[in-house]
């Protein structure tokens, strides 16, 4: 495995840079936060702390699900658990991450928060299950990009998340994430 090394920065005639581009719209920059291999195989995992220009951190985790990689806050929205570190769990047929601390679970995709939802059956006492509903996007989710020198991710932050609240939070099991500054 090679070591991870961040991307040089070099600035094009056009003002912004090649390795990680500001693109002339505004967007954030995609930033190498992993080497290729490092999320090669499925359950793969990489935390980071990125530092935006003020030093201010936000925590997000590169999780490898059968090929696919997504990136989300890694704190969970409801209590800041580390989300990013739960297991992956097939909710109604959508991969979500089970937080360790109350067990929501929230999809690695679009980070809704599912849940299996009962309804009261013909005798208006006893409940029986009425499908998987979601409560909606709680959990911030991030663009990945895979490139030759390795994996990208750019902070998606438009809008307003619950878990932007506890994105740059201490916690156990995330704290010792690699740092990386956008």
């Amino acid at each position: 495995s090679q070591p991870f090394l961040p991307a040089r920065r070099s600035v094009s005639e056009r003002g912004f840079t090649t390795a990680d581009p500001i693109t002339p719209n505004g967007e954030r920059p995609f930033v190498r936060v992993a080497a290729v291999d490092e999320l090669s195989r499925n359950g793969d995992r990489v935390h980071v702390q990125l530092l935006d220009s003020d030093g201010r951190p936000r925590h997000v985790s590169l999780i490898n699900h059968h090929g696919d990689v997504f990136a989300v806050d890694s704190l969970c929205y409801h209590a800041g658990g580390p989300l990013g570190a739960g297991d992956i769990e097939d909710v109604g047929g959508f991969a979500c991450l089970s937080c360790p601390w109350h067990l929501y679970k929230v999809t690695l995709q679009t980070g809704e928060k599912l849940y299996r939802s009962t309804t009261f059956a013909d005798d208006g006492v006893s409940l029986v299950p009425a499908g998987i509903k979601s409560v909606g996007k709680r959990q911030r989710t991030h663009s990945t990009e895979k490139r030759g020198d390795g994996w990208y991710v750019r902070l998606d932050l438009a809008g307003d998340f619950e878990s932007d609240k506890f994105a740059n939070k201490k916690i156990p099991g995330i704290a010792g994430a690699r740092v990386v500054r956008v």
